[in-house]
């Protein structure tokens, strides 16, 4: 399958990086100047008289080292491009939840993202949605803030093209004659500024929650509580400073300039972070949260963790198939594994198509039909991936027989859903699929883990069938016989598609859903093949995968960074 068209014969997309109401940012290769970008994508960008577009070029041309820098602004029919700068880091809305920062660090975060609005002020180019969720800490040893999304808002608010007035932004961090529907300058990003602060020390937005009549109920009043009310070991200063920051009338309220002094001043009374001794339950939190903190990999080490996935599978799948077919003398079997292997090191899409062309003779010679079955099943299953940019994961189903053979086949639909996000079920399903074929050629009484006796050689009468709808009709009479393998090719499936869910969690709520994820696998397994089917299932034998299937879902709990579901997540 040839590649996807380039975006303006420069851009070609690599993934899809996040998506919003009304955006997805994806992240792209700019073949002419040889960088990654993040391309964000607004459709239906309706711009009647054309005053949003010019606000977003005006946008792209503020340069400032905290202000996430937009290349380019292109308008098409129904839909705009932006291509913006591409850097590494976690949103201060996942900083939050993590409760990553400290005072201090919440402080300089704050007075560099004044800074960025101070110059896009100057410029006449008002942000209009500062809130966590747009502003990035990039990763590196010192605070360094990138504040995502200037003069985008207006362009992914609908209705602020056809209104008079712009009710633009998020509510919970609306400046109140923002929220009325009035003009808006620079003042109202300033409030916004002050709730983002003021949650990042307190850990909450008493706004958030509330419907919009209440807030327009109590626009010229004070909505937000004291800061010291919250926090009395803040200074004085850092409470006054945000007071004024939140002022409900814009006149009396500060701008971005007289709240980035009021902080900076502030910042030098904050005290450090306590360095009390440390109780055991603290020390405890301590040296697992060193341990199991998220990793999130940077374009290279994603590059190399692709590579090293096809090639383990490769390998697996080869050193499994091969052996026992007797088609390959035993040096050349050796030979085609390990270099096949290497290749797909290399070159996943490469090695892939050769391990699938390896394992494609063994069933033409078992039958024609078989053959042209497996090919009509590999292949497309393999351009699909291919097209989504997951050849490397192909092999998985060719590699299941050998997982369970190893007493880890359980972890099989995690395993998918890690690897293919929502497109892990159906490749969980073939891997059950090939599971049942595999339990038919080989005579397995059960599956290593569970389920019912063997209850003939029924895959092994249709041999050397000619035709694929004859193989197919003896596979279709074979799952008639063993419907249990059917129910878990289903399993495998359904169990593949929380994963995409389970990453987007955060803190304690990933690690009840990751308890709840196991709790149902458990459950289903062992309960619905007698509930629904009526045949025995084999406990100890289920137990002994079961077990790396909770080691390998918890460490992906613990390990993976949070995925953000807004196209702010990464940019």
């Amino acid at each position: 399958m040839s590649e996807p068209p380039l975006l303006h014969d420069r851009y070609r997309i690599l993934e899809r990086l996040g998506r919003g109401a009304f955006a997805t940012v994806y992240l792209a290769e700019d073949l002419t100047m040889g960088r990654r970008v993040a391309v964000k994508v607004v459709e239906d960008s309706r711009d009647l008289d054309g005053r949003v577009l010019r606000e977003a070029r005006a946008a792209a041309k503020l340069s400032h080292p905290h202000i996430l820098h937009v290349y380019e602004v292109v308008q098409e029919t129904d839909r705009t491009l932006l291509f913006m700068e591409y850097v590494q880091g976690e949103t201060l809305r996942s900083l939050y939840a993590k409760r990553r920062l400290s005072d201090k660090d919440v402080l300089e975060a704050g007075t560099q993202i004044c800074r960025a609005l101070e110059h896009g002020h100057k410029r006449g180019v008002v942000h209009r949605d500062i809130k966590p969720e747009n502003v990035m800490l990039l990763e590196a040893e010192e605070v360094d803030a990138r504040v995502m999304d200037f003069g985008v808002a207006r362009l992914e608010d609908h209705t602020a093209i056809t209104m008079e007035g712009d009710l633009v932004g998020t509510l919970a961090y609306m400046a109140p004659e923002q929220l009325a529907g009035r003009d808006v300058d620079a003042k109202a990003d300033v409030y916004a500024l002050g709730l983002t602060l003021y949650e990042g020390l307190t850990g909450l937005n008493p706004l958030r929650g509330k419907d919009v009549g209440e807030l327009l109920r109590a626009s010229g009043e004070r909505r937000v509580p004291r800061l010291r009310k919250a926090r009395p070991d803040l200074p004085e200063e850092l409470e006054a400073v945000l007071d004024a920051a939140l002022h409900p009338e814009p006149q009396a309220r500060l701008d971005a300039v007289g709240l980035r002094r009021g902080l900076e001043k502030a910042l030098r009374k904050v005290p450090e972070a306590p360095a009390a001794e440390p109780t055991l339950p603290t020390r405890v939190r301590s040296t697992v949260g060193s341990v199991v903190s998220p990793v999130r990999l940077g374009p290279r080490a994603g590059y190399m963790a692709r590579r090293l996935t096809a090639a383990l599978l490769a390998l697996v799948s080869l050193a499994y198939v091969l052996p026992g077919t007797g088609i390959y003398a035993a040096d050349l079997t050796f030979a085609l594994v390990a270099g096949t292997a290497f290749l797909a090191l290399l070159w996943p899409f490469g090695g892939g198509l050769v391990a699938l062309g390896l394992m494609a003779p063994p069933a033409f010679v078992f039958g024609m039909g078989w053959g042209l079955l497996y090919v009509a099943t590999a292949l497309p299953l393999f351009l699909f991936l291919k097209w989504r940019r997951r050849e490397w994961a192909a092999l998985l189903p060719a590699a299941a027989p050998a997982l369970v053979a190893g007493g880890v086949g359980l972890a099989l639909p995690p395993l998918a859903g890690l690897l293919l996000r929502r497109w892990g079920a159906l490749v969980a399903f073939i891997c059950g699929l090939t599971l049942a074929v595999a339990a038919g050629l080989a005579g397995w009484a059960t599956l290593p883990y569970t389920f019912s006796p063997d209850p003939g050689p029924v895959l092994l009468e249709g041999r050397y069938a000619e035709n694929p709808l004859v193989a197919l009709e003896y596979l279709a009479r074979f799952l008639d016989l063993r419907p249990e393998l059917l129910l878990q090719s289903a399993l495998f499936g359904a169990f593949a598609l929380p994963l995409s869910l389970l990453l987007s969690l955060g803190g304690r709520r990933r690690i009840w859903a990751t308890a709840v994820y196991l709790g149902l696998l458990f459950v289903a397994f062992v309960a619905a093949p007698p509930l629904l089917l009526g045949v025995s299932v084999a406990l100890g034998p289920f137990f002994i995968a079961y077990v790396p299937c909770v080691i390998l879902v918890t460490l992906f709990s613990l390990l993976f960074p949070r995925e953000e579901s807004n196209s702010s997540a990464e940019h």
